[in-house]
This record gives C-alpha cells, structure tokens and sequence, in this order.
C-alpha cells in the first residue's frame, strides 16, 4: 500500500513539473515571438493581423501566430488590455481549429506588458477541436492560412463535351518487359 502511495505522489510531482517546465517554456516563446513578429493586416479595420513567418504547415494541419487589436480598451482583472496574441492550430480539411497558446498584452500591436498567456491543453474548452465562430478573428485567421485567396481560384477541370467520341484504350495487346 506504501508503494502504491509512494507511486501516486512521484506521479504528481513529476506531472506538476512537467507542466511548469510547458508554462515556461510557452512564456519564453511568447516573449522571444513578440520580439520577431512581423505582423500582416488580415482585416485591418477590424484589427486582424497575422506573421506569415509563424505559419507551419504540416500535412492537413497548419500553426499560425495572429494578432487582434481591440478597439477599446478590455478590463482584465486590475489591468486593461489592448490586444490579444493567439497562436492557432488548424485542421483544413475537416474545417477545425483549436488554440495551442494566447497571451494578452497592455498596448496594441502585441506591444507592452503580457498581462497573462497560457499553453492550452486539450481539456480546457479552447484547447479543444471545434468549428470557428462565424465573423470571428479566429475564422480570419483561419480562412487566412486554409482557404485559397479570391484572386487564385481552385483549378477547374475542362468541361465534358458529350459529343466527344470516346477513347477506347485496348490493354490486351500491351507487352510485358519479363
């Protein structure tokens, strides 16, 4: 029975650290991030931007840093908040998204004092897949990074002319190379 005790208590301190050493680590990227953002308008009247440089792609899948202004200013506890940064993971195809790590900061533009940001697991609400709000930063951020630009449509295919006579391919006279 000690044993068993003496397991649990070893587990939860090694858990406890394991997420401190995440919480620094999110602390110091958000800090070293801040510092190296170069941020692009999504919708710059609405205070949507975004750092192409941030954008990860992997497979379906793609992590992209985005920033949004607040027209006025947000009570956050004893403090105020200008601006929100956000990094995002977005699953393209399946049109879900799900925030990795966010941090709010005192003066527009991701500038000033972090008030607060914090890695997310996948059991807090946001950490979660979902679908984006509709008219919502995250939806811009996301269009932003998984949806082809207006200007460059999808390729389409040549229409089928049903007059066409039909190519007959005949593989029964095809030679093997044995």
């Amino acid at each position: 029975m000690r044993y068993i005790e003496a397991n649990k208590a070893q587990f939860l301190k090694n858990s406890i650290i394991t997420m401190a050493r995440k919480y620094l680590l999110t602390l110091l990227s958000l800090m070293t991030f801040q510092a190296n953002a170069s941020w692009q308008a999504i919708e710059e009247d609405r205070g949507f931007f975004y750092d192409p440089a941030s954008v990860q792609t992997m497979g379906q899948r793609v992590k992209v840093w985005g920033l949004q202004n607040y027209a006025q200013s947000l009570p956050l506890g004893n403090r105020t908040t200008m601006s929100k940064k956000i990094q995002i993971e977005a699953e393209c195809l399946r049109t879900q998204l799900r925030t990795v790590s966010y941090a709010f900061q005192t003066e527009p533009m991701g500038e000033g004092e972090t008030i607060m940001g914090y890695p997310l697991t996948p059991a807090s609400p946001f950490g979660k897949w979902r679908s984006p709000e509709p008219n919502s930063f995250e939806q811009a951020l996301f269009n932003q990074v998984c949806r082809k630009p207006a200007e460059s449509p999808a390729p389409q295919a040549e229409p089928i002319d049903p007059n066409a006579p039909l190519e007959i391919i005949d593989e029964t006279n095809s030679k093997s190379s044995t």
